[in-house]
């Protein structure tokens, strides 16, 4: 009786908080391409105030302070201060202040001295890289956080024209120049490697793999640090996602399960376990029974999709799959036309009708392909599977196509492949940054890290962290300028090894 009276108690507990959730936290989101007429923001704004963090006051006493600065709005460019987004993007989402103000910065609105209220939550995104978000509580009254601060921002013009968009951005050219602030600004790179481990989980007795991410800050040609942190650390638009893989070992089946998490939460904040009363839903209950035995690995992963091998334990079939980073959930693999469209999928076709001619219990699947590391680049495969004796095979073939920007956002070698084997022959894989400074070398045994110094790979290596014969990379996502310094505090805040 006493069990039960706990799960009672327990159930009416969840079914309350999911209630309030629901009714209070509704969030009305769009995205505004940089190309609009009228972007959600415009004219200029002056920033005339600003309140500490409540968790780190005091700590901004040395910082340079953004008060009495402007912020220009137009849709060629976006100018903060000394910063500047140039053909901005708009994400707009309506929220209850209350709601997100706690969820985010843990704070409430009488900290700030704010309402409880809906209120416009703007992000400003620029080369696909998150530059500043806005709170906007009235027609003429924003807030900004930056570096532990909330400054408050309040509409002094209605429209600022183009040229003095460009005026702004010209002097703040000329300053950066005057200061010799340009080159180091160039120069700063810094790249998220996510690391896949081979392993053989003994209890269940099948394969499985762990997930790492590196991460390497250079400037001006010199590393400044080497950082490991557990699981995949995957940026997107919309800020810091986490990424594992999850094992669940239920009822003698073993499943697997991709999870992505966003990483706006503190980490003291605790998340309701339904099996932590020994509860499962009425679908776990039906499905669990009747589910194969099905592990995962990552192939490849980006800022919104997922490459994947599934495996089937029952009878061995070995299939390729993408998924959405934000469907996860629903495990449902996209079709590779909806990716490269009709004239992608026509190569996918071409590259398969040899096998299929060869072996007529191939089947085609629309949905069988993935990304894999070859020569320096990320390329398409296909996967057609097919059975013999009872036996369960696939054959693997490349697709002659160039994996689109939604899939691979950045993939450029400054240096050819080439002349990468002939500098370090055991190379096995090469990463350039967009800043063309460094370049991450991949051998079976190591990273290496040299500088790019007159379109060369320089013989002065910057830093080496080993690998296992088994490891791979599944991720290479680079920060250039202001950026690498705001990814490296959000490294830190996962921190578990500090390399040498």
């Amino acid at each position: 009786m006493k069990k039960i009276g706990l799960i009672f108690i327990a159930i009416v507990s969840l079914t309350f908080l999911v209630s309030c959730n629901s009714s209070r936290f509704q969030v009305k989101e769009s995205i505004m391409a940089p190309d609009n007429n009228i972007p959600p923001l415009h004219g200029k704004w002056t920033i005339d105030r600003y309140i500490d963090s409540p968790y780190n006051k005091g700590a901004g006493l040395s910082k340079d302070s953004l008060v009495d600065m402007d912020v220009l709005f137009h849709k060629d460019a976006v100018i903060v201060g000394g910063d500047y987004a140039l053909d901005p993007e708009y994400k707009y989402k309506n929220v209850n202040i209350y709601d997100y103000l706690l969820y985010k910065y843990k704070v409430d609105p009488e900290y700030l001295d704010l309402e409880d209220t809906m209120v416009d939550i703007i992000t400003v995104i620029s080369d696909n890289q998150y530059f500043y978000e806005f709170i906007k509580y009235d027609e003429d009254k924003m807030i900004i956080y930056d570096d532990d601060r909330f400054y408050f921002l309040d509409k002094t013009v209605d429209e600022v024209s183009k040229d003095e968009i460009h005026r702004y951005i010209n002097v703040e050219k000329s300053i950066m120049r005057i200061s010799n602030i340009q080159e180091a600004d160039t120069l700063r790179s810094g790249v998220l490697l996510g690391i896949k481990s081979y392993g053989y989980d003994a209890e269940a007795e099948v394969d499985k793999w762990d997930y790492r991410t590196i991460w390497i800050r250079a400037s001006n040609r010199t590393v400044s640090s080497i950082y490991e942190i557990d699981n995949l650390l995957v940026p997107r638009k919309k800020g810091f996602w986490m990424v594992d893989v999850s094992r669940n070992s239920d009822y003698n089946i073993i499943r697997d399960e991709i999870r992505a998490t966003e990483m706006k939460k503190y980490q003291d904040d605790k998340v309701v376990d339904l099996n932590f009363f020994g509860l499962r839903s009425v679908e776990e209950q039906r499905i669990i029974p009747v589910q194969n035995s099905v592990i995962k690995n990552i192939l490849y992963i980006g800022n919104d999709y997922v490459s994947s091998e599934v495996i089937d334990l029952k009878d061995g079939e070995k299939t390729l799959e993408v998924y959405h980073v934000d469907y996860l959930k629903d495990n449902k693999a996209i079709k590779i036309s909806d990716l490269i469209g009709d004239e992608g999928f026509q190569t996918f076709v071409e590259g398969a009708q040899s096998i299929m001619k060869s072996d007529s219990t191939a089947i085609l699947s629309e949905e069988s392909f993935g990304l894999t590391r070859r020569n320096g680049y990320w390329i398409m495969k296909g996967r057609l599977n097919f059975e013999s004796d009872g036996e369960q095979y696939y054959k693997d073939y490349n697709i002659k196509a160039i994996p689109p920007k939604e899939l691979v956002n950045y993939d450029v070698l400054a240096i050819p492949w080439d002349r990468i084997k002939s500098k370090i022959p055991e190379a096995i894989d090469a990463f350039t940054s967009p800043n063309e400074d460094i370049v991450v070398v991949v051998t079976r045994a190591n990273i290496l890290v040299y500088p790019i110094e007159d379109n060369e790979i320089s013989s002065r290596e910057l830093g080496k962290i080993k690998l296992d014969a088994s490891d791979s990379v599944v991720m290479a996502e680079w920060s250039t300028g202001r950026y690498t310094p705001l990814w490296e505090e959000e490294v830190l805040r996962h921190i578990s090894t500090i390399s040498d």
